[in-house]
């Protein structure tokens, strides 16, 4: 237990989750600075007005740098909703060989930080095991606290050939992990089917569209399209064929796909919304 080397690996295979899952919150509960109240007994988190249910993790104590699950903290009632939702992380850290996750507390020196703090990118990793839509931080008198928002409104849009090449270009804007990894991660997590070979992934979606991923020796992205079923309307009154190109929710009639640039730079995340006000309804120790 000396680094967070698989830890950070983790987070960077979970990017693209990431990317989407911060994207629908905002489309939710606005890009603005949320007034927010967490409830750990109802398990409600109340963002601009909407009320989300969610997973109370833990916290960072920002002057010691260092995390304690809710599980253990001493000064919280382990029995309540938000915290009993994230239960089964624990096992989930034991079987995954992932030590924070078994650990009450421990230093987050060296923890990567996706522009979210660091503690985001625990919460991050946390979230698709508890079925999670996004994640939340606020601040406390000493510290951060840090939710797993898993409110139904979040997951009930299945992804398809025009929205998950945005959550992946997104992700590649991190310069982070591999890429064959982010792409079979969020598959996996939205329970997708891929078909795999050395040079290409495919995901096959519920709509019956398909994002075909092509990956160069090194396993980078190289160019990704989608494919609709043929004679398919899928934007603006306009039918497809299935030789015709879907990318970042365009429709191409080229064989060529958008830049990867120009699609990450439109789709980079900008960070988590906090506000500078401790919620009301939860007190946690310094």
């Amino acid at each position: 237990m000396t680094n967070h080397d698989q830890l950070n690996a983790w987070a960077a295979a979970h990017t693209a989750l990431l990317v989407e899952g911060q994207s629908r919150l905002s489309d939710l509960v606005g890009t603005d600075r949320p007034d927010w109240e967490l409830n750990l007994a109802t398990g409600l988190l109340t963002l601009n007005g909407h009320r989300l249910t969610c997973a109370l993790l833990g916290s960072v104590d920002e002057e010691r740098n260092s995390w304690m699950w809710a599980w253990a903290n001493p000064g919280l009632d382990h029995h309540t909703l938000a915290i009993q939702r994230a239960s089964s992380l624990r096992r989930f850290g034991e079987e995954a060989g992932l030590w924070e996750f078994t650990e009450e507390s421990f230093s987050m020196e060296g923890v990567l930080d996706l522009g979210m703090t660091p503690g985001a990118t625990l919460a991050l990793v946390a979230s698709p095991q508890i079925m999670g839509g996004a994640i939340f931080s606020g601040l406390y008198p000493s510290g951060r606290l840090y939710l797993v928002v898993t409110d139904t409104r979040l997951t009930m849009e299945a992804p398809s050939a025009f929205t998950a090449p945005k959550a992946i270009s997104g992700a590649l804007a991190y310069g982070l992990g591999n890429h064959r990894d982010i792409v079979t991660v969020y598959a996996g997590a939205h329970g997708l089917e891929i078909e795999e070979s050395a040079s290409r992934v495919a995901i096959v979606f519920a709509d019956a569209s398909r994002l075909e991923i092509d990956f160069d020796d090194s396993d980078r992205i190289r160019h990704m399209h989608g494919v609709v079923p043929t004679g398919e309307t899928v934007t603006s009154g306009e039918v497809v064929t299935s030789s015709e190109l879907v990318t970042s929710g365009e429709v191409a009639t080229t064989t060529e796909a958008a830049p990867l640039d120009q699609a990450v730079a439109e789709n980079a995340p900008e960070g988590e919304s906090a506000p500078a006000d401790p919620p009301k309804s939860v007190e946690l120790p310094e």
